[in-house]
């Protein structure tokens, strides 16, 4: 087994400035491959590797910048999140059979960034979904590395038993390698879907999907996107696939449940609601759909506690559940309380329906 090189070539030129507004960084990277390693496995790892470079890049010269000086957001959460409000360009890239070379550019404007930073930071649903694609890339890589090593002592062990055990940790390999690949798609999705350009999501999470068919959160991500869309049986169709490669998420348990009921089958639908929130009570999305779905069956009073609670577990940061908590309000006769609420969903981006 070959051993892991991993170059980093920082480019002497930090964050220099292009235009009067603008700032850019140039990081090259070069992967050496090993015996499990494909040129796709080579690109991914390789390229989550030089934008975890430029975004830390990027994340240092914001901190040193006014502009984010008084966000409140650390070091991590900087970079966490601007993977969501920037592009890479890909400038130059060689595989040679054993290493992959990455030469990628980051080009922005830090106010442009620091906006994006703030929108984020208020939006729960996309900020979480941010943190957890970087907890797994981190899971991942840890995979990865672990499985070379184990790849590489079972290569000096006699074979049998363990040419059975290497097969099956080179598809351990080849689905985290994936993962990574899937890793850009998903972050182009959340951004596109919060930019509301839903046709455009779905080609992202889509692409996401050829990548790493075995992953539940691409198709949680289309069939959330398929929700916004009203297209109530293809979200059905995609969160059932999701639930299937992974019994345990609640979210898009919760999210099929929604689906369903719009499609008429309120009490199937309300049954997963119900179940999604009794495994994580503490999960905001949960919460909203609990509420949405009391809403749904006449039953505000009893949708605003699940309400108020997604809103204080976002930390008041979630413009639909103040947004669904009005209409709550309003049903229930509590119209300042509704307008009061109304005000709030404005401010973070919600827009509310015409009365």
């Amino acid at each position: 087994m070959k051993q892991i090189i991993l170059a980093c070539l920082l480019a002497l030129s930090t964050a220099s400035q292009v235009l009067a507004d603008s700032v850019t960084l140039i990081r090259e990277y070069t992967y050496q491959a090993g015996d499990a390693d494909s040129k796709l496995s080579s690109r991914s790892i390789a390229l989550e590797q030089v934008k975890r470079l430029l975004l830390e890049g990027l994340g240092t010269y914001l901190i040193g910048n006014t502009v984010v000086k008084n966000s409140q957001l650390s070091k991590d959460e900087i970079i966490t999140y601007t993977a969501g409000a920037v592009v890479t360009v890909i400038l130059e890239e060689k595989w040679n059979g054993s290493t992959y070379y990455l030469k990628v550019k980051l080009t922005a404007d830090p106010d442009d960034v620091a906006r994006s930073l703030s929108e984020i930071k208020n939006d729960h649903e996309r900020s979480t979904e941010l943190a957890e694609l970087r907890n797994q890339a981190n899971e991942s890589l840890n995979e990865i590395e672990r499985l070379k090593k184990v790849l590489a002592y079972l290569k000096q062990t006699p074979s049998g038993k363990a040419s059975e055990q290497e097969a099956e940790l080179l598809k351990q390999y080849v689905v985290n390698a994936d993962q990574l690949a899937a890793k850009e798609y998903l972050e182009q999705g959340i951004k596109l879907r919060s930019e509301n350009k839903y046709e455009r999501a779905v080609d992202a999470f889509t692409r996401a999907i050829e990548l790493a068919p075995g992953w539940d959160q691409p198709y949680v991500g289309r069939g959330v996107v398929y929700v916004r869309l009203n297209d109530y049986s293809k979200s059905a169709k995609d969160l059932e696939h999701a639930g299937k490669l992974n019994p345990k998420n609640m979210l898009a348990l919760s999210f099929h449940g929604v689906s369903l009921m719009q499609q008429g089958r309120q009490r199937d639908g309300i049954t997963e609601v119900e179940q999604a929130v009794d495994t994580e009570p503490w999960n905001v999305f949960t919460n909203i759909n609990m509420g949405w779905a009391l809403l749904q069956i006449n039953q505000p009073r009893k949708s605003i506690p699940f309400l108020t609670k997604a809103i204080e577990l976002s930390q008041q940061k979630n413009g639909r559940a103040y947004l669904l908590r009005a209409k709550a309000f309003r049903q229930s006769g509590e119209r300042e309380k509704a307008k009061a609420d109304i005000t709030i969903a404005t401010e973070l981006g919600e827009v509310p329906p015409p009365q």
